[in-house]
């Protein structure tokens, strides 16, 4: 039997759970103020617990051994929570970027993760909401409302989530209807134009059935500016969420999820560097009329010079149904999603210079279901065991055969000229260089996926303190992906044609593969108190092989990549101490990926292959601290080095010689992009009565330690380390809460992205680069009533 170490009647929300670099410094600082609370007799202060459901049932935080960061929906509330940024501001093993559009929004759990602009390229961060598999991150978590909780799990997940989770898994869970009518309205706003506008009505329907209906809405002025055309970066999304659930019978109960979300904004626009070179050629075609010369090249202060934005347009229907039936000594769930979106992103300065030379249109559409089943105990006393059975289909495509994706513009004859004339091209052939206004680049790319899983665990009391867990799974996964180019020129594809270099003709692909993997995970537990808890464990994962499903001129060799196995091994500890005003979870981890599955940005398209062998290890150290009655404290920690222990087949960066005959290069022993070492969150949060209310304040803080934010590792894109804060405070009762934000409070520049700029890139050979920064200051205030 297992020793009681949490109350089962608590309220199932947290304090505050937040990260922070300060921790050492709040762990030396809480034995004085521990001896002030035993002379105060406040023992009676606890932190209260935690509910998750990271092993797919409801269990304390502190029970789990499973690496996870929660947060409930009290906390988020607390921290203004409006998308997942805000998530990983408070966890140091998440980094969550993005560049071109939310489409394409990325996770890396321990510095583990890919470039979400390929949307055949898998993310190896599984993301479920409401128990259902989403394709998608750009996809699922658009204007979500209503969020209960989110769970972070922590390296590899295969065993019980099988698809994608080979870096780890964001589980999030909304609000279920209750009988209970009850409602909230929220509005928002701020600087830069900002506006937002949240709420909910629940409530009975019948003695059996409740309803939930939600809405949300959110509007942003662009906030990079351009000097010679429309800026960027702005926000208009607009979402609803309809809920019902019923007791079908005493054993029966169904849940029923609709939701409908659309997004109509102006888009991220790379700020780009210019080398001299393309500088030159800018200059020299606006003597001439065509385009802007350069008169802004920072690439970090958000001002550009490009001819166009990009108008991003997204719809996208889900739909998420659960039965749960209670028999004798067992609850069978099933749980059925559906997703469907479109997107459109047409990007009228995608050659990111003063001068109007190339149109990209990007059409997606994707349509997904996915079914699970499982039966378990209902009891985890001394026995557990659950069984189920997962299914996944998704048809993907992009492209519009009915239109061309890229298109030549007025200018692209000017920069024949120029260039031409620097390079001695006869005269006569100056003009078509790069092609020819109108002259268009088709390509078309489909993939069907099919995924198949399998999956059991048992847990097992061996004493009254020791329990053992173990899990295995069986996953198989199906691709079908073909990729169709075509040209349209006025000239044939000759010289330097950017058309005929982006979608060349001849270069059509088209494969079917499998793959699968049997993987499990073993892990041994010791509650060594009544409030601590030991655990080592084993796991193994998988993520299928795939196709890089990319324009350009790739060979059918080039296309396929491998399927990625993953050995993992942990050791990790909870404990709450200082009469449960303190809780100190941590771990110790050694991860190895075999063929880790690596993409590139090579100026034009993405280049996908495998990294021979690719180790992370770390150690993550996560607290919180009830101070005193009304101040909390909260320091997460985590200290990751991700490495490529063998990487042959890297991308060149500028000025390095390649060193094979493909053109690659050696990046073994270099650290990851987009992996500092040390990252880390600290955050106060301070409560005090006021008026029949509380007055609140809460600030954090988050430190990213230095690291390389190019996939090709080029030494001039590391940056040093970064502070970024934010900032709350306000009044709250029962009815109403009323509260004044500042978000990245000094204002700090930070790049998020940096890579080669596209079209520069065929005239200086990859100098010139784009960046993306992190969003710079912002505040507002916001008013919510409950009614």
């Amino acid at each position: 039997m297992k020793l009681h170490r949490t109350n089962p009647d608590k309220d199932n929300s947290n304090g505050l759970v937040q990260p922070s670099l300060l921790a050492l410094a709040i762990s030396l600082a809480a034995c004085p103020v521990a001896g002030w609370a035993e002379t105060n007799d406040e023992r009676t202060l606890e932190i209260e617990e935690v509910m998750v459901t990271a092993q797919k049932r409801t269990e304390s935080l502190q029970d789990v051994p499973v690496a996870v960061d929660a947060l409930t929906g009290d906390q988020l509330a607390k921290a203004g929570f409006r998308d997942i940024d805000d998530v990983a501001a408070q966890i140091p093993s998440l980094i969550v970027t993005s560049n071109l559009s939310p489409l394409n929004a990325t996770f890396r759990i321990r510095r583990i993760g890919n470039e979400g602009n390929i949307p055949t390229f898998e993310p190896d961060t599984a993301l479920i909401i409401d128990g259902a598999f989403r394709s998608r991150s750009g996809v699922g978590l658009g204007e979500l409302v209503d969020v209960q909780s989110v769970e972070v799990l922590k390296g590899p997940q295969s065993t019980l989530y099988g698809k994608n989770a080979s870096a780890g898994v964001i589980i999030v869970n909304t609000e279920s209807p209750s009988s209970e009518f009850e409602g909230k309205a929220e509005y928002g706003f701020g600087s830069e134009g900002f506006s937002q506008i949240k709420g909910y009505v629940n409530g009975g329907i019948t003695d059996t059935v409740n309803g939930r209906v939600s809405v949300s809405s959110t509007r942003r002025d662009q906030m990079i500016d351009n000097l010679i055309g429309e800026g960027g970066d702005s926000q208009d999304g607009q979402a609803v969420r309809v809920q019902l659930n019923a007791d079908l019978t005493d054993n029966l109960s169904s849940r029923l999820i609709l939701g409908r979300m659309e997004r109509h904004m102006n888009t991220m626009l790379g700020d780009t560097w210019y080398s001299p070179t393309v500088v030159a050629v800018s200059n020299a075609m606006a003597q001439f009329g065509a385009g802007s010369p350069v008169t802004n090249n920072d690439p970090g202060d958000r001002i550009i010079e490009q001819v166009g934005t990009n108008d991003f347009d997204q719809q996208v229907t889900d739909g998420v149904l659960h039965f749960e039936y209670t028999g004798d000594g067992f609850v069978f769930n099933s749980i059925t999603g559906y997703e469907n979106y479109t997107s459109s992103n047409i990007m009228y300065g995608v050659e990111q210079l003063p001068a109007d030379l190339l149109v990209f249109n990007d059409i997606q559409d994707g349509r997904s279901y996915s079914q699970e089943f499982r039966v378990m105990s209902d009891s985890s006393e001394s026995f557990d065991w659950l069984l189920g059975a997962f299914y996944y289909n998704n048809a993907f495509t992009r492209g519009d055969r009915n239109a061309p994706e890229f298109q030549l513009q007025s200018d692209i004859g000017m920069l024949g000229n120029v260039v031409g004339s620097v390079l001695g091209v006869p005269q006569q052939f100056r003009p078509a260089l790069f092609g020819s206004a109108g002259d268009t680049g088709d390509v078309f790319a489909e993939q069907d996926t099919q995924s198949y899983g399998v999956f059991g665990t048992l847990g097992k009391y061996l004493t009254e303190t020791v329990k053992v867990d173990a899990g295995i799974r069986y996953s198989l996964d199906k691709k079908d992906g073909e990729v169709e180019q075509h040209t349209t020129t006025a000239l044939g594809c000759i010289l330097n044609n950017l058309a005929c270099s982006l979608t060349p003709d001849a270069s059509d692909f088209s494969d079917s593969d499998s793959w699968s993997a049997v993987t499990g995970n073993v892990t041994l537990s010791w509650f060594a108190g009544e409030d601590t808890m030991v655990y080592s464990t084993y796991s193994r994962g998988f993520k299928a092989g795939g196709y890089s499903l990319q324009w350009g001129n790739f060979s059918e060799e080039a296309r396929p990549f491998e399927e990625e196995n993953i050995d993992n091994f942990e050791l990790g500890w909870k404990t709450q101490m200082w009469n449960n005003r303190a809780r100190i979870n941590g771990s110790l981890f050694h991860t190895e990926y075999d063929n880790f599955q690596n993409a590139t940005f090579i100026g034009l398209a993405f280049a996908v292959n495998n990294a021979e062998k690719v180790a992370v290890d770390g150690i993550e150290l996560d607290t919180t601290w009830l101070l005193t009655e009304n101040l909390t404290a909260a320091a997460n920690v985590a200290y990751i080095e991700a490495r490529y222990d063998q990487y042959t087949g890297g991308q060149c960066y500028f000025g390095r010689a390649p060193e094979n005959a493909l053109g690659q290069c050696d990046l073994s022993g270099e650290l990851l992009p987009f992996a500092p070492r040390l990252t880390g969150n600290f955050g106060l949060e301070w409560e005090q009565p006021l008026a029949g209310g509380d007055l609140y304040s809460r600030i954090d803080y988050r430190y990213t330690d230095d690291a390389n934010y190019s996939s090709e590792l080029d030494p001039r894109h590391q940056e040093p380390a970064y502070w970024v804060g934010n900032f709350r405070t306000g009044w709250r009762n029962d009815t109403w809460d009323v509260a004044a934000w500042v978000k990245n409070l000094e204002n700090e520049t930070y790049f998020i992205q940096k890579t080669a700029s596209p079209i520069a890139s065929k005239l200086d050979g990859g100098a010139s680069y784009q960046a993306y920064t992190g969003t710079p200051r912002t505040f507002g205030l916001t008013v919510s009533m409950n009614f």
